[in-house]
């Protein structure tokens, strides 16, 4: 059975009981009306009767006759056929055989001699003349009987048992309750079928919005992911309803999403991995079966052998303590976390590229110490990995510039070069694991492309962001934010009040954190420096 038609038969279920209830008691009540007025009019008819044949004295009592062709009689008969007086009177002994009767008109079916369930019942203070009252039907000739109901009244009159019945036609009173009847028959049936045609069209209605939802859920199941129930308001169950399906089929299809991303990264990063383990294994194999065919006895060719042999599998451990550094950081793996002096790591991390490239101009801009929590070393693998960026994909004498500083509660690091930058899609992927600009640039020169991998990974597990923007009159520009720590003694990190979040804001304004000035980010009074600069050149602008 369906939701629809349950619901249509309980409402009408609810409908029959409810009228059902109502005509009953509506019933009833006309029914007890009729039943007291019949019995009031007999009650006070009988009982005056009685009271002017016991005052006239006859014996035997006699009930006088009015003339049947009177105007009375024709009277007293016009409303004994309505129901408004009784139109039949008859005396009757001890022994329940008739002794007169007096008749307007028909008369109801009576024994000739009255039963004993009949007869008048014992006097008492609120019944003195022992009235008792039955119904019968109309008298026909032959004995039968059919046709108008009568009440009958019968009545004690002496104490020698003498009875006195007076009847009344209830034709009027029972017509008027069977019209009743068969009008709420009628009217409950035709409400209801009323009530069953609306009821079925608004609960209809009602639940189209759970049709389609239902729908929707079918095509979902079908693949279709973009679906989403109509929105139909919340102010009732069914548009709240809807509403929580959407936003969970959001959740839903944002998950299936990220997971078919992340599959597609993983497939991605599988072969991408392999690729560039086969690079130095096939060099590696490719020397060794030279070293077999007899390098070893040519002692120039066996150390060139020896030294590539090296060379490859150097870089093949690279490689692989690079891909173990980046599935550490995937699984959230906890880092050293103790109050680090960004501006200090930059100072080294530009010391150390000066000293690979001296004919670059390298110059640092750090007015002042900017201390971070985090782990010392991956920091400054961080900061290295971003100069070697610098020193692989620009020109030999391209000027750069590291600038350190803090902004409100937040270590902002910006490595900005003039080499030829990069576009819009190259910068949305720059991040990516084994991404490289430019794909025929040689692995020995550009690297495997998980460099600014290990920036974007150690950048977000110590809560921080990496991005890369172009630098006005050329280049780019890579920024670092990590949330700063003011310092305290005993070389652990303060918790501070002021936490940024960073996914939310904007490099381009510096303005990371809101007009907070109590956080000092562990700058201390005649801390700061100047800038300085390793080689000549300007520095570029951000």
């Amino acid at each position: 059975m369906t939701l629809r038609l349950r619901l249509v038969l309980i409402m009408l279920g609810l409908l029959v009981l409810g009228l059902g209830t109502s005509i009953g008691a509506t019933f009833g009540a006309l029914q007890d009306w009729k039943g007291d007025r019949n019995d009031d009019v007999l009650s006070t008819a009988g009982r005056a009767l009685g009271e002017d044949l016991l005052a006239a004295g006859d014996t035997p009592l006699r009930i006088t006759a009015a003339d049947r062709h009177d105007d009375v009689t024709r009277l007293w008969r016009g409303a004994a056929q309505q129901g408004v007086a009784p139109s039949f009177f008859q005396l009757r002994g001890a022994d329940g055989l008739v002794r007169q009767t007096v008749a307007y008109g028909d008369r109801p079916a009576l024994p000739a001699r009255l039963p004993d369930e009949h007869r008048p019942a014992a006097a008492s203070e609120k019944n003195p003349d022992g009235e008792r009252f039955h119904t019968t039907r109309t008298a026909r000739h032959g004995g039968r009987s059919g046709g108008p109901n009568w009440l009958v009244r019968t009545s004690r009159l002496t104490d020698d048992g003498d009875m006195l019945l007076v009847a009344l036609q209830t034709e009027a009173s029972d017509e008027l309750t069977d019209r009743t009847a068969r009008a709420a028959i009628t009217s409950s049936v035709l409400v209801l079928l009323a009530l069953a045609a609306l009821s079925l069209r608004a609960v209809r209605r009602g639940l189209r919005p759970l049709e389609d939802i239902a729908h929707t859920a079918a095509a979902i199941g079908s693949g279709d992911l973009g679906r989403r129930v109509e929105h139909t308001g919340t102010r009732t169950e069914v548009g709240r309803l809807g509403t929580a399906l959407n936003a969970m089929l959001g959740q839903i299809e944002r998950a299936f999403q990220e997971r078919q991303a992340s599959e597609e990264r993983l497939r991605r990063f599988v072969a991408d991995a392999s690729h560039e383990l086969r690079t130095p294994l096939t060099g590696i194999r490719g020397y060794a079966e030279l070293f077999r065919r007899g390098a070893d006895s040519r002692p120039e060719d066996l150390a060139k052998t020896m030294r590539r042999i090296e060379a490859e599998a150097e870089r093949m451990g690279t490689l692989v303590d690079e891909l173990l550094l980046l599935a550490r950081l995937d699984q959230g793996r906890p880092l050293e976390r103790r109050p680090v002096d960004l501006t200090a790591l930059a100072e080294d991390a530009v010391a150390d590229a000066s000293a690979v490239e001296p004919d670059r101009p390298l110059s640092l801009e750090a007015p002042e110490p900017v201390t971070v929590c985090g782990d010392e070393a991956r920091l400054r693998q961080v900061l290295g990995n971003l100069l070697a960026n610098v020193r692989r994909h620009t020109p030999a004498g391209t000027p750069a510039a590291v600038r350190v500083r803090s902004v409100d509660c937040t270590a902002l690091v910006e490595i900005a070069d003039r080499g030829p930058g990069l576009n819009e899609e190259h910068r949305e992927r720059v991040f990516e694991r084994f991404f490289r600009a430019d794909p025929g640039r040689s692995r020995d020169q550009g690297g495997a492309g998980l460099g600014l991998s290990i920036v974007s990974a150690v950048a977000q597990s110590h809560g921080g962001t990496v991005g890369v923007r172009a630098t006005p009159g050329g280049g780019a520009t890579f920024w670092l934010r990590l949330p700063a720590e003011p310092a305290r003694g005993g070389g652990e990190c303060a918790s501070a009040d002021c936490r940024c979040d960073l996914e939310s804001k904007d490099t381009e304004g510096l303005e990371l954190c809101g007009k907070r000035a109590s956080c000092t980010n562990g700058s201390r009074p005649g801390s700061g420096r100047s800038t300085r600069s390793w080689t000549g050149g300007s520095a570029p602008d951000s």
